[in-house]
Protein backbone atom coordinates (compact mmCIF):
# COMPACT_ATOMS: atom_id res chain seq x y z
CA UNK A 1 0.00 0.00 0.00
CA UNK A 2 1.62 3.29 -1.04
CA UNK A 3 2.53 5.66 1.69
CA UNK A 4 0.74 8.96 1.44
CA UNK A 5 3.23 11.78 1.79
CA UNK A 6 1.12 14.89 1.62
CA UNK A 7 1.25 18.13 3.47
CA UNK A 8 -1.33 20.74 2.68
CA UNK A 9 -2.00 24.12 4.16
CA UNK A 10 -5.03 26.05 3.09
CA UNK A 11 -5.92 28.38 5.93
CA UNK A 12 -8.47 31.09 5.28
CA UNK A 13 -7.62 34.38 6.95
CA UNK A 14 -10.61 33.97 9.27
CA UNK A 15 -9.07 30.83 10.78
CA UNK A 16 -5.59 32.20 11.36
CA UNK A 17 -4.47 32.48 14.96
CA UNK A 18 -1.91 35.21 15.45
CA UNK A 19 -1.63 37.85 12.74
CA UNK A 20 0.90 37.03 10.03
CA UNK A 21 3.78 39.23 9.05
CA UNK A 22 3.09 41.78 6.33
CA UNK A 23 3.35 40.23 2.90
CA UNK A 24 5.88 41.78 0.50
CA UNK A 25 4.36 42.02 -2.96
CA UNK A 26 5.13 39.68 -5.82
CA UNK A 27 3.94 41.79 -8.72
CA UNK A 28 4.49 39.39 -11.60
CA UNK A 29 4.17 35.70 -12.42
CA UNK A 30 7.91 35.69 -13.11
CA UNK A 31 8.61 36.88 -9.54
CA UNK A 32 6.39 34.10 -8.15
CA UNK A 33 8.20 31.52 -10.29
CA UNK A 34 11.60 32.85 -9.18
CA UNK A 35 10.52 32.44 -5.55
CA UNK A 36 9.46 28.83 -6.17
CA UNK A 37 12.71 28.12 -8.01
CA UNK A 38 14.76 29.54 -5.11
CA UNK A 39 12.89 27.26 -2.71
CA UNK A 40 13.61 24.16 -4.81
CA UNK A 41 17.30 24.94 -5.10
CA UNK A 42 17.40 24.76 -1.30
CA UNK A 43 15.23 21.62 -1.17
CA UNK A 44 17.62 19.80 -3.51
CA UNK A 45 20.43 20.78 -1.11
CA UNK A 46 18.29 19.26 1.70
CA UNK A 47 17.84 22.65 3.40
CA UNK A 48 14.07 22.41 3.80
CA UNK A 49 13.89 24.98 6.56
CA UNK A 50 15.64 27.65 4.48
CA UNK A 51 13.47 26.75 1.47
CA UNK A 52 10.24 27.13 3.41
CA UNK A 53 11.55 30.25 5.15
CA UNK A 54 11.66 31.92 1.73
CA UNK A 55 7.86 31.68 1.61
CA UNK A 56 7.29 33.39 4.97
CA UNK A 57 6.90 36.96 3.67
CA UNK A 58 4.49 35.83 0.95
CA UNK A 59 2.27 33.44 2.87
CA UNK A 60 -0.48 34.69 5.15
CA UNK A 61 -0.26 31.95 7.76
CA UNK A 62 0.84 32.32 11.33
CA UNK A 63 4.45 31.69 12.26
CA UNK A 64 3.31 28.76 14.42
CA UNK A 65 1.63 27.09 11.45
CA UNK A 66 4.64 27.65 9.21
CA UNK A 67 7.03 26.36 11.88
CA UNK A 68 4.86 23.25 12.27
CA UNK A 69 4.90 22.66 8.50
CA UNK A 70 8.67 23.09 8.48
CA UNK A 71 9.22 20.55 11.26
CA UNK A 72 6.81 18.05 9.66
CA UNK A 73 8.58 18.45 6.33
CA UNK A 74 12.03 17.92 7.83
CA UNK A 75 10.84 14.79 9.65
CA UNK A 76 8.98 13.40 6.63
CA UNK A 77 11.84 14.09 4.25
CA UNK A 78 14.18 11.91 6.32
CA UNK A 79 11.77 9.02 5.68
CA UNK A 80 11.48 9.94 1.99
CA UNK A 81 15.26 9.92 1.58
CA UNK A 82 15.56 6.54 3.27
CA UNK A 83 12.83 5.04 1.09
CA UNK A 84 13.31 6.78 -2.27
CA UNK A 85 16.91 7.95 -2.24
CA UNK A 86 18.72 11.26 -2.41
CA UNK A 87 17.60 14.26 -4.41
CA UNK A 88 18.97 14.52 -7.94
CA UNK A 89 17.41 17.86 -8.90
CA UNK A 90 14.05 19.38 -9.76
CA UNK A 91 11.98 20.10 -12.86
CA UNK A 92 9.15 22.54 -13.51
CA UNK A 93 6.30 20.51 -15.00
CA UNK A 94 3.67 23.18 -15.53
CA UNK A 95 2.60 26.72 -14.83
CA UNK A 96 -1.15 27.26 -15.03
CA UNK A 97 -3.57 30.11 -14.42
CA UNK A 98 -7.19 29.84 -13.37
CA UNK A 99 -8.76 33.09 -14.43
CA UNK A 100 -6.81 36.18 -13.43
CA UNK A 101 -6.71 35.26 -9.73
CA UNK A 102 -4.88 31.92 -9.37
CA UNK A 103 -1.46 30.75 -10.48
CA UNK A 104 -0.17 27.22 -9.92
CA UNK A 105 3.28 25.75 -10.37
CA UNK A 106 3.70 21.99 -10.49
CA UNK A 107 7.28 20.93 -9.84
CA UNK A 108 8.86 17.53 -9.33
CA UNK A 109 11.88 16.81 -7.22
CA UNK A 110 13.80 13.95 -8.82
CA UNK A 111 14.96 11.30 -6.36
CA UNK A 112 17.05 8.21 -7.03
CA UNK A 113 14.03 5.86 -7.12
CA UNK A 114 11.04 8.11 -7.93
CA UNK A 115 9.96 11.73 -7.84
CA UNK A 116 8.01 13.88 -5.42
CA UNK A 117 5.29 16.10 -6.86
CA UNK A 118 4.78 19.62 -5.53
CA UNK A 119 1.95 22.05 -6.17
CA UNK A 120 2.41 25.69 -5.19
CA UNK A 121 -0.59 27.97 -5.64
CA UNK A 122 -0.63 31.75 -5.54
CA UNK A 123 -3.68 34.03 -5.29
CA UNK A 124 -4.00 37.56 -6.62
CA UNK A 125 -6.90 39.54 -5.16
CA UNK A 126 -5.71 42.94 -6.35
CA UNK A 127 -2.23 43.78 -7.61
CA UNK A 128 0.09 41.15 -6.11
CA UNK A 129 0.52 37.39 -5.89
CA UNK A 130 0.34 35.85 -2.41
CA UNK A 131 1.04 32.23 -1.66
CA UNK A 132 -2.11 30.24 -1.03
CA UNK A 133 -1.09 26.55 -0.75
CA UNK A 134 1.96 24.33 -0.75
CA UNK A 135 1.33 20.60 -1.22
CA UNK A 136 3.73 17.71 -1.82
CA UNK A 137 3.15 14.02 -2.30
CA UNK A 138 4.39 10.96 -4.18
CA UNK A 139 1.39 10.73 -6.56
CA UNK A 140 3.32 11.24 -9.76
CA UNK A 141 0.59 9.41 -11.71
CA UNK A 142 -1.52 12.56 -11.23
CA UNK A 143 0.89 14.46 -13.46
CA UNK A 144 -0.84 12.86 -16.45
CA UNK A 145 -4.33 14.15 -15.70
CA UNK A 146 -5.98 10.71 -16.05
Amino acid sequence: MPTKLALCLLFPAALMAAGPAEVRPLKTEAEARALVESCFKLFVAEDYKAGLDLFKPYWKVSMNELNTLTMQTITSRATVKERFGASLGYEFISQQKAGASFLRFVVIEKLENTAIRYSVVFYKATDRWEMQTFIWDDKVQNLFGD
